[in-house]
């Protein structure tokens, strides 16, 4: 396994961890819905971060197999 496809991985991995404590933030914070509620409001960073990260995965795997085929 090449170093770039391990880079791949693990942004991978950091997004759906991202993903997940943003879901468990919202799960116990989303009864109270306004823009004070700190706490929901980083869980939404956390959700909107590691669909970030997660797209940021798939492009760097993708660049990774453009330059493997050249």
């Amino acid at each position: 396994m090449n170093t770039d496809k391990r880079a791949a991985d693990v942004l991978r991995w950091i997004a759906w961890t991202a993903i997940a404590i943003g879901g468990l933030l919202m799960a116990f914070t989303a009864s109270d819905f306004r823009a004070e509620n700190f706490p929901l409001m980083v869980s939404i960073g956390f959700l909107i971060a590691g669909m970030n990260i997660f797209i940021m995965s798939t492009v760097f795997r993708l660049l990774n197999l453009r330059k493997q085929e050249a």
